[in-house]
C-alpha cells in the first residue's frame, strides 16, 4: 500500500504499513481518530443547535408583534408559509446532501437563513414577514438531513445509538437557548433587535461550518467507517444502491413519515402558539410565557439523555419500539394534563409540569423517527435522503400547525387542541405499529 502525502483537506496521511484482513476488520489502521470524529460530531451538533436561533425567534416574538399591529392571520400565514417551503425543502436538501455532500448545503442554508432573518429586522414590513420566513423554512429543511448524515458517515452503526442519544439533544438545547435569548431580547431590547441578534449569530455559525466541517473520512483521506457486526449477527452481502424515488416509495419510510406527521404537529404548534398560549390562558406576560413554555423542552432533555443509552440497552436490532411505547406514554400524559385542568388553568407551574411531561416523551418519539430510524434505515449512503423523506412527509404537521391550532381555538377554545393531540398521537401510534414490530431494522 502506497502512502498518501497529505488530503484535500492537508491531513496528513497515514504511513503505508502492511495490513492483516483481521486488521482491517479492526478498521484501527486507516480509520479516522478519535478526536478527529468528535470534531465533526460536534460541529454538527453546533449546526443544528444553533439553526434553532432563525426558526424559534418568531413564535417568541408573536405576542409583541401583535401588540404592534400584526394579526394572528398574517403570523399564522408566515408560519404556513415557513413550513410549506421546509416540506418542500427536505426532500432537495436530503438529495443534494447525499449529492454534494452536508458541507456545502449546510453552510449555504444557515447563511441564507441568517440574511432571511435579517432582512425583517431591518426592515420589518408586514409583507416582508410572510415572504422572508417563508423563504427562511426552505433554508432551515438544510438543516435535519445533512446533520444527520455528517454523523452517520463518521460514526459506526454500532456505536451510534450512544453517540446520538448525546447529539439529539442539540435540538432541544438549541430550541431552549434560541427562546431563552428570544424571550430575553425581546423583555429588553424588544423584536427587532431579535431578528437582528439571531441573523448574525447564525450567519457566524454558518460560515464556520464551511470552513471546517469535513463531509465524510474519506474526504479526510481515511477509510469510510463499515458497520460494526453485533455479537451473534452476520454481515449481510452488499445490496444495490436504492435510488431516490425508491427511497421515497418504501414503505417502511413511508409509515415513519406519517407517524412523524402528527409528532410534528404536536411539537411544532407548541414552537409557534405556546407562548401565545401560556400569555392568554395562564395570564402571563410575553417574557413569563417565554420562559415557562422552556418546560416543554426542558422535559424534552430529561427524555432524551437516558434513551439513547435505553435504545442501545433494550433495543438495539430496533430503536422505533422505544417510539412506539414513547408516544403511547405521551397520549397518556396528554390526557391527565387536560383533564388535571391543565389546558385551562391558569396555574404556571402545573402548566410547566405538564408541559415537560409531553415534550419528555414526545422529544423521544421524535428523535427516533426522524434521527436514528432514519440513520439505520439509510446506510451512510442514503441517510440524508431518508431523513429527508420522513421529515419532508413529516413537515405536512408542520403545515397544518401554522393555521389549524388557532381555527381550533377561534371555534372551540384552547382546550380542543388538546384533543386533537389526542387523536393525532393516536394516529401516529398506528402508524409506526408495524416499523415497530419488525425484528429488525436493516439498511434498505
Amino acid at each position: 500500500m502506497k502512502r498518501r502525502r497529505h488530503s484535500r483537506y492537508g491531513f496528513p496521511m497515514d504511513q503505508s504499513v502492511s495490513i492483516s484482513p483481521a486488521g482491517l476488520e479492526a478498521g484501527s489502521a486507516r480509520r479516522a481518530p478519535l478526536s478527529m470524529q468528535t470534531r465533526m460530531v460536534v460541529l454538527s451538533y453546533l449546526a443544528y443547535f444553533f439553526y434553532y436561533f432563525t426558526r424559534k425567534h418568531l413564535g417568541v416574538a408573536t405576542g409583541a408583534l401583535i401588540d404592534a399591529g400584526y394579526s394572528k392571520q398574517l403570523i399564522g400565514d408566515a408560519n404556513f408559509g415557513f413550513s410549506l417551503l421546509y416540506m418542500i425543502g427536505q426532500g432537495v436538501s436530503g438529495y443534494l446532501g447525499d449529492r454534494i455532500g452536508p458541507r456545502i448545503t449546510i453552510c449555504a442554508g444557515m447563511i441564507l437563513s441568517a440574511l432571511a432573518t435579517l432582512a425583517f429586522g431591518v426592515f420589518p414590513l408586514m409583507g416582508l414577514l410572510i415572504v422572508t420566513y417563508t423563504l427562511n423554512g426552505f433554508f432551515q429543511a438544510t438543516g435535519w438531513s445533512n446533520t444527520c448524515k455528517v454523523v452517520s458517515s463518521w460514526v459506526s452503526p454500532l456505536k451510534r445509538g450512544r453517540v446520538m442519544g448525546f447529539w439529539l439533544t442539540c435540538y432541544i438545547f438549541g430550541s431552549l437557548s434560541a427562546t431563552a435569548l428570544a424571550g430575553w431580547t425581546v423583555q429588553h431590547y424588544g423584536w427587532k433587535h431579535l431578528f437582528q441578534a439571531a441573523g448574525l449569530i447564525v450567519l457566524v455559525v454558518g460560515i464556520v461550518q464551511g470552513l471546517f466541517l469535513i463531509n465524510r473520512p474519506k474526504d479526510a483521506g481515511y477509510d469510510e467507517e463499515e458497520d460494526d457486526i453485533r455479537p451473534g449477527a452476520t454481515r449481510q452481502p452488499e445490496a444495490r444502491e436504492k435510488s431516490f424515488s425508491e427511497v421515497i416509495r418504501h414503505p417502511s419510510v413511508l409509515l415513519l413519515g406519517i407517524s412523524y406527521t402528527g409528532i410534528k404537529f404536536i411539537r411544532y404548534t407548541f414552537f409557534a402558539w405556546l407562548p401565545l398560549y401560556l400569555r392568554e390562558v395562564a395570564k402571563a406576560g410575553n417574557d413569563t410565557a417565554a420562559y415557562t413554555s422552556l418546560a416543554f423542552e426542558i422535559g424534552g432533555v430529561i427524555g432524551l439523555l437516558p434513551s439513547g443509552y435505553i435504545a442501545a440497552r433494550w433495543f438495539p436490532d430496533n430503536r422505533t419500539r422505544l417510539a412506539f411505547v414513547a408516544l403511547l406514554i405521551m397520549t397518556l400524559v396528554v390526557v391527565l394534563y387536560r383533564q388535571l385542568g391543565g389546558a385551562a388553568g391558569s396555574n404556571l407551574f402545573a402548566h410547566g409540569m405538564g408541559l415537560a411531561g409531553i415534550g419528555a416523551f414526545l422529544y423521544i418519539a421524535d428523535s427516533i423517527v426522524s434521527g436514528t430510524a432514519a440513520q439505520d434505515l439509510g446506510g451512510a449512503a442514503k441517510t440524508a435522503s431518508v431523513a429527508g423523506v420522513i421529515n419532508g412527509i413529516g413537515s405536512i404537521g408542520a403545515l397544518c400547525s401554522a393555521k389549524v391550532p388557532i381555527w381550533l381555538e377561534e371555534r372551540w377554545g384552547w382546550d380542543s387542541i388538546f384533543v386533537a393531540f389526542i387523536v393525532i398521537s393516536i394516529v401516529s401510534c398506528i402508524a409506526i405499529a408495524p416499523v415497530a414490530f419488525k425484528k429488525r431494522l436493516d439498511p434498505i
